[in-house]
């Protein structure tokens, strides 16, 4: 099975979309990108009788998600690991069949290259991946969920970059040794878990499309196993601007708002193009 595809789309105006690539999933008998796209996942579009694209909202309520597969049992697990942005149901002449495939949808440009893939509280991280206090309350220095003033010392205020946050470089070295540790040990499931998502709605492909300067749009898909181990590659260790890079993966604080206090994890997904 072909499971890694490289092409372009020649589309003026704004960057493809959600409803775009729906669009062109359901025409797929016609689209030249559509049949690619199938033909990457291993189906042969002559032996499709039919397809049924839907955009996945942001928010889903338990009605939508039923409608999408999701038993209401693994409702709330679903929902907070949705990396799917665009589910395709495809139904094969041959056997009656109908296959359903996830796809998260991310769109760059060259001059901006690297996407947000997931941001939530450290507290919320805490209860996912099961790190302890100590490493949860040094988190949340960095991310200024808890101020420096409420730890250190006056004459260790007086060195920090940033009064409303620590960076890793002005965490303890043995608090930033113990956070390194855990990354290294859990650096799989946080990978997946920011990547790839839990459930139902978890990402199975990852559609990514780059705007040239004439408008045009070029896209690469791969399946999630290969962008999962792409983004693992490489080292835990603290970046130059003091956050965390994990393996392709930068952990960093959210800033700005509404939740300037949030965690948030980032990809340059246009590396894909290069692997």
């Amino acid at each position: 099975m072909n499971r890694q595809k490289i092409g372009s789309i020649t589309a003026k105006g704004g960057f493809i979309n959600e409803a775009d690539i729906c669009r062109k999933f359901m025409e797929y008998k016609t689209d030249i990108e559509a049949k690619n796209w199938l033909l990457a996942m291993g189906y042969i579009p002559p032996k499709i009788q039919k397809i049924l694209a839907i955009q996945i909202p942001v928010r889903i309520n338990l009605e939508k998600a039923m409608a999408l597969g999701v038993s209401q049992e693994k409702y709330n697990e679903t929902i907070k690991f949705k990396k799917a942005d665009v589910q395709i149901k495809i139904e094969i002449t041959v056997d009656d069949v109908v296959y359903a495939e996830n796809i998260s949808l991310k769109k760059s440009n060259k001059s901006a290259g690297f996407n947000q893939v997931d941001k939530r509280s450290v507290l919320t991280y805490q209860k996912i991946w099961k790190f302890d206090d100590d490493i949860a309350k040094w988190l949340k220095l960095f991310t200024g969920d808890i101020l420096p003033q409420e730890i250190l010392s006056h004459s260790q205020l007086t060195i920090i970059k940033d009064k409303r946050r620590l960076f890793f470089p002005e965490i303890p070295n043995d608090k930033r040794q113990k956070i390194i540790a855990f990354f290294v040990k859990n650096k799989t499931l946080i990978v997946s878990d920011i990547l790839r998502g839990r459930g139902a709605l978890s990402a199975e492909w990852f559609l990514v499309t780059r705007k040239n300067c004439d408008n045009t749009i070029e896209w690469v898909l791969k399946d999630v196993n290969n962008v999962c181990n792409f983004f693992s590659q490489g080292d835990v260790k603290i970046s130059p601007k003091g956050s965390l890079k994990i393996g392709r993966i930068t952990m960093q604080r959210k800033g700005g708002t509404p939740d300037p206090t949030s965690l948030q994890f980032k990809i340059n997904p246009l590396a894909l193009f290069e692997e």
